[in-house]
């Protein structure tokens, strides 16, 4: 910025002069134009995610066929960190989005068995983590708007510690503990961009969707974003969702819901 402002005083001076800018002049302040917009440009994205969580839940019982919940999945948030960084050169674009969650929760399923109804109480605790890494090429670029579409991957990972109690005509069976873990990779393909709705409002988004560990996993969100001095403040609304038939425990996983960030310029 400040080498742009260096050369509009210079032509400025030149001009309120009465003279011409001769070509060493113009070749100069082409060149500093030039190395101002591709330059690397950088920012970091802190959020906040008032975040709902459904899934499916599958228990195999003894003697039994697999039990399905048709509830929540999970009923408290212990602990969130969210973040996305984003580096841009050019037409050329790398972001690191970052997701940690660590949620607990309780449910009940009854199954109606040959002398009565089998209840399963399933408690379980969750820590996961999900971290996506993009690469970006720009191809619309109209000074209000923005394209870019990206290719990258999403790693995903759950760590449970649940513990299934049955109780049936004969009373309550003692607790049964389950330590499962999952981990998947999956190829994304999607588009990010921007629309500028005035020099300080505008509207960023994005959408992706893939598979491979998992049958299929994609996510979109939109925002309105403000720009000030200092950064930007983002609301936002996302939506991730995740497949998984053979996961033990679950077979399927969303999250969605409304967030605010923080954008810092670098």
């Amino acid at each position: 910025m400040k080498k742009i402002i260096a050369g509009t005083v210079l032509t400025c001076a030149l001009a309120t002069a009465g003279g011409d800018i001769v070509p060493g002049e113009e070749q100069v302040v082409a060149s500093m134009l030039t190395e101002e917009n591709s330059a690397w440009k950088q920012q970091l994205v802190i959020y906040g995610w008032a975040a709902s969580f459904d899934g499916t839940l599958t228990y195999s019982l003894p003697g039994e066929d697999s039990v399905e919940s048709d509830g929540s999945l999970i009923d408290q948030l212990d602990g969130m960190f969210m973040a996305t960084y984003e580096v841009r050169k050019d037409k050329f674009s790398f972001l690191a989005d970052v997701i940690y969650l660590g949620m607990s929760g309780e449910e009940t399923i009854g199954e109606e068995m040959g002398r009565g109804k089998l209840a399963t109480t399933v408690a379980q605790e969750f820590d996961g983590w999900v971290v996506g890494l993009y690469g970006g090429y720009n191809v619309i670029d109209t000074g209000s708007s923005t394209l870019d579409i990206i290719a990258g991957m999403r790693y995903f990972s759950l760590d449970i510690e649940a513990s299934i109690t049955l109780e049936g005509p004969l009373g309550k069976n003692p607790s049964i503990p389950l330590s499962p873990s999952f981990e998947a990779y999956d190829a994304l393909i999607g588009v990010k961009g921007n629309f500028d709705i005035n020099e300080n409002w505008y509207v960023p988004y994005l959408f992706d969707i893939g598979a491979g560990d998992s049958d299929l996993t994609w996510q979109a969100q939109a925002s309105i974003g403000y720009r000030f001095d200092w950064g930007d403040v983002l609301a936002t609304y996302r939506y991730l969702h995740y497949e998984k038939d053979d996961l033990l425990l679950v077979e399927d996983f969303d999250l969605y819901g409304p967030k605010v960030g923080v954008v810092f310029h670098f």
